[in-house]
């Protein structure tokens, strides 16, 4: 199914003024979702920022409307995603000619041309590419097993052609598979192949998948309420790593001989070029750990097997990766411990370059999404329920924020 419209854009006033086209320097914060004439966002928050590879546009989910105006997708935490042309100044709602529903969990192509997202129409999500020049909206979530329909959480290779994303049953669960399967659309040929392995064992859905620049390679996580991975009765969740060319299914959270971790491990990250992936993990296994009580950030380099861990500031820090740069060179980490806040961490430097910080300079709490970061770091966008991270923010409500590090 596919539909075409023409989507509302807002010129926002002078209270903004886009650092792409006007310039400007030095570390800041700006705030994104904003009402047309610059004041605050009401009615709800704003979350699941992603920023383009060249920082020009930022699309999120939002509750408020007043950020584009005729906003009469209404009611009781409904979300509509928007995005933010931050060279022109102004913000489109994607999801219009949808209809009433709830849209979320967008994603921008590494190009700037497609935005992907999920969209409920008729009480089911499926997944939409919006063409950002021509303002065609396509479903994707098409084809796929019998017993399957609707989709979620979409992941775009870096020209828009691929999309991966998860595929929910309409009915029952398939023998030992629950919830869902990782699929991938190609949106030249028009065909969806399944890239999630089939289970080796009852009780297994899968989730959470991201796609290489060239659509090649998938990662995605297998989970279980039960537990009972190849690491154990306590592995409940797993890594794997799907290259689509040659078919290969890789366990990713492993040691470096092979050995399956023996707890849960999330939130799978994979570079552009396919060759690192970042997770994290409570497993105790994997590498030596100084603390059994807490979960990792965990590097796997694919191609010579290397396995490190990722430790937070001064090495005390509970830490969560939240995005990967294309050349696996840098992680967005989310501390919290002694300290809260998103860092860019360089791995090669170990150098921590905050990114939340509050108007006094301090760390603030923040998360991120997994297209929270552009290619070289220098910006991130984010969101936080906290109100001083940019002077006037008195909404009492989560906002989007974009943080120029340098």
């Amino acid at each position: 199914m596919a539909a075409s419209a023409l989507i509302g854009v807002v010129a926002l006033s002078g209270a903004y003024a886009s650092p792409v086209a006007a310039g400007g320097h030095g570390a800041r914060t700006e705030r994104v979702n904003t009402a047309p004439d610059g004041s605050e966002a009401v009615g709800g928050g704003s979350f699941n920022a992603a920023i383009s590879s060249d920082g020009r546009y930022v699309a999120f989910d939002s509750e408020a409307d007043n950020l584009v105006p005729g906003d009469d997708n209404d009611g009781t935490l409904v979300h509509d995603v928007f995005l933010r042309d931050r060279r022109t100044g102004t913000t489109r709602r994607l999801n219009a000619p949808l209809g009433p529903g709830n849209a979320d969990f967008a994603t921008i192509s590494a190009d700037g041309r497609y935005v992907a997202f999920n969209a409920e129409t008729n009480g089911t999500y499926h997944v939409y590419v919006h063409e950002i020049r021509t303002g065609r909206l396509e479903r994707v979530d098409l084809d796929l097993d019998a017993g399957f329909t609707g989709g979620e959480t979409p992941a775009l290779s870096a020209d828009g052609r691929y999309v991966a994303f998860l595929g929910r049953q309409a009915t029952d669960p398939p023998p030992n598979e629950e919830s869902g399967r990782i699929y991938v659309r190609d949106r030249k040929t028009g065909t969806t192949r399944r890239a999630s392995r089939v289970p080796a064992k009852e009780g297994r859905g899968y989730d959470s998948p991201r796609i290489s620049a060239d659509g090649s390679k998938v990662a995605y996580r297998e989970r279980s309420r039960r537990g009972g991975g190849p690491g154990g009765e306590r592995d409940w969740a797993d890594i794997h790593l799907a290259d689509l060319r040659t078919g290969e299914q890789r366990q990713i959270d492993t040691t470096a001989d092979g050995r399956p971790a023996t707890s849960g491990s999330t939130d799978p990250l994979l570079s552009a070029d396919g060759r690192t992936v970042a997770f994290n993990s409570s497993a105790k296994n994997i590498v030596p750990v100084p603390d059994e009580a807490r979960s990792y950030v965990f590097v796997r380099d694919v191609r010579s097997g290397a396995i490190r861990r990722v430790d937070g500031i001064d090495g005390n820090q509970y830490a969560t990766a939240d995005a990967i740069s294309p050349d696996g060179r840098r992680l967005l980490l989310r501390y919290s411990g002694v300290a809260y806040g998103l860092y860019v961490k360089d791995l090669r430097t170990g150098k921590d370059t905050l990114v939340s910080p509050g108007t006094d300079g301090k760390p603030r709490a923040a998360a991120a999404g997994p297209d929270g970061m552009t290619p070289d770091g220098r910006e991130a966008v984010f969101e936080s329920h906290l109100d001083d991270l940019v002077p006037g923010d008195t909404n009492y409500e989560t906002d989007v924020f974009l943080r120029h590090v340098r």
